[in-house]
C-alpha cells in the first residue's frame, strides 16, 4: 500500500498547481514574462522525458501548460536560464554509458520571445561531457558553466561573455589549484559524481570582487574575481571528511559577510547527521567558520520515503526588502522551508511547505525553487508532483 502524507503549510498560501510541468518530475525553473519553463530530471531518479516544458502562469491559479521541448537522444537537458532579450539557455549534458555516446555537448539556444513558442535558435559547443547546473549574471551579461577543460580535472568555472548571447565568448577558464592537470584532455566519466569528487557543482556567484561556488566534494571557495581573465583564490573551506561532501549551493548572504551554503542529500543514503544549510561566516576570507546550520524537524521527516535533506536554496538573498532575512531552502522529503537568518549564528525556522503524498507517488521530493515579479514563488518536485505556485504570507 503506498503512503499518503496530507499537504503541510506554515506561512504559505497555495495560490496553483501543475502536475504536468516537467512531465512531474522537474529539476530547476526560470520565469520570464509571464512563463515558466520547467527543466526535468528525465531519467535521473525519475522515470520521464529529458527536455523541458513551458507554463502560462498570467493566471497563476490557473497554470496552463503551452509547450514542450524534448531532447535529442542521448542528452539530459535539465538546467536552463533565462537570459535578458527574450533567450532561454538550456544544458545539453550527455547521459551516461552508451546512451550518451554521440551526445552533442554544451548549450541550447531558444528564442522565448512568444513565451509559449521557444525556438532553438543556436547551439554552444563544450568539450566533456557539458555543462551542469550553470549560471547566468543578466547585469554583467555573464554565464557561467560547470564543465570539464583541458588541462584540468573534473568540472572547473567557464566563465562567458554574453552581451551577445547567440554567440558566447570565453572570459577565463579556472579551478582550484590542485585542480590542474596539464595531461587531461577535458575527457570525464557521465553520470553523478561520487560525494568526495571535487569538482564545479554550480553555479558560480559574483558580489562585488569576489566570486563564490561550491565544488561538491572539494568545499566552497571565496575568488578575487577583480580580474576575470586573472582570478586568484582568496578563501577555501571544506569540511569531507568527516561530512559525505556533496556540496552544492556557496552563495551570499545579501551585502553581510556570511555564506548561505547546501550539501545535496544523495538518493544513495540518508544522513541523520549531515547534509544540511550551513552558515558560514566569512569576514576573513583565508579563515572561512561554519557558525551554524539548519536542518528541520528529523524525527517527523526522516524516515518518510525518499530522500532528506537538503538541496537548493532560492537563488535570490537580497540586502534589502521583505525577503532579505528569509532563506528559501529546497529540503526534499520535508518540502520547502523558509528560514530567518537575521541573526545569522542562530537560524530559525519560520515557515514551510510540504507538498501531499498521494495518487501512487514514491515520495515528496522538493527539488528547487524560483520567483517572479510578483512574488510568487515556483516549488517544483523531482517525484510525480510537478510544480506548486506559492505566496509567502509570513
Amino acid at each position: 500500500m503506498s503512503v499518503q502524507i496530507p499537504e503541510e503549510a506554515k506561512n504559505f498560501k497555495k495560490i496553483g498547481h501543475d502536475s504536468s510541468a516537467a512531465w512531474g518530475g522537474g529539476s530547476i525553473v526560470e520565469y520570464n514574462k509571464g512563463y515558466v519553463y520547467v527543466g526535468a530530471v528525465g531519467g535521473s531518479s525519475y522515470n520521464g522525458p529529458e527536455g523541458f516544458t513551458v507554463h502560462d502562469v498570467r493566471d497563476p491559479k490557473n497554470p496552463k501548460k503551452v509547450a514542450e521541448v524534448k531532447a535529442p537522444a542521448g542528452v539530459h537537458m535539465h538546467k536552463l536560464r533565462v537570459v535578458d532579450g527574450d533567450i532561454l539557455y538550456v544544458n545539453s549534458e550527455r547521459l551516461g554509458g552508451d546512451a550518451g555516446r554521440n551526445a552533442r555537448t554544451g548549450l541550447f539556444i531558444f528564442d522565448i520571445s512568444k513565451g509559449g513558442e521557444p525556438k532553438q535558435v543556436g547551439f554552444y559547443d563544450t568539450p566533456g561531457n557539458g555543462p551542469h547546473r550553470f549560471g547566468v549574471d543578466n547585469k554583467r551579461k555573464l554565464a557561467f558553466l560547470p564543465n570539464a577543460a583541458p588541462g584540468w580535472k573534473n568540472r572547473v568555472i567557464w566563465t562567458l561573455d554574453i552581451k551577445d548571447p547567440l554567440k558566447p565568448e570565453v572570459v577565463s577558464i579556472w579551478g582550484l589549484p590542485w585542480m590542474k592537470e596539464a595531461s587531461s584532455d577535458g575527457s570525464e566519466v557521465a553520470g553523478h559524481p561520487p560525494d568526495n569528487l571535487a569538482t564545479l557543482h554550480g553555479p558560480p556567484v559574483i558580489r562585488g570582487n569576489r566570486m563564490y561556488c561550491a565544488w561538491w566534494g572539494g568545499g566552497i571557495s571565496v575568488i578575487d574575481c577583480t580580474d576575470l581573465r586573472d582570478m586568484k583564490l582568496a578563501g577555501h573551506l571544506s569540511w569531507a571528511p568527516p561530512f559525505p561532501g556533496s556540496n552544492h549551493t556557496c552563495w551570499p548572504l545579501g551585502d553581510r559577510p556570511y555564506l548561505i551554503c547546501t550539501d545535496e542529500a544523495r538518493a544513495k543514503q540518508k544522513y541523520w547527521d549531515a547534509q544540511f544549510m550551513w552558515v558560514i561566516d566569512a569576514r576573513k576570507e583565508d579563515k572561512l567558520t561554519p557558525i551554524a546550520t539548519f536542518m528541520p524537524d528529523r524525527e517527523k521527516y526522516f524516515n518518510r520515503p525518499g530522500r532528506y535533506g537538503a538541496h537548493n536554496i532560492l537563488e535570490h538573498l537580497p540586502a534589502e526588502g521583505p525577503w532579505k532575512d528569509i532563506v528559501f531552502l529546497t529540503y526534499f522529503n520535508a518540502g520547502l522551508r523558509a528560514v530567518n537568518v537575521s541573526d545569522p549564528f542562530n537560524p530559525k525556522e519560520v515557515g514551510c511547505f510540504v507538498p501531499a503524498l498521494e495518487e501512487g507517488r514514491p515520495a515528496v521530493q522538493s527539488n528547487d525553487i524560483g520567483t517572479d515579479d510578483r512574488g510568487l514563488l515556483y516549488l517544483i518536485d523531482r517525484a510525480g508532483a510537478g510544480m506548486h505556485i506559492l505566496e509567502y504570507t509570513g
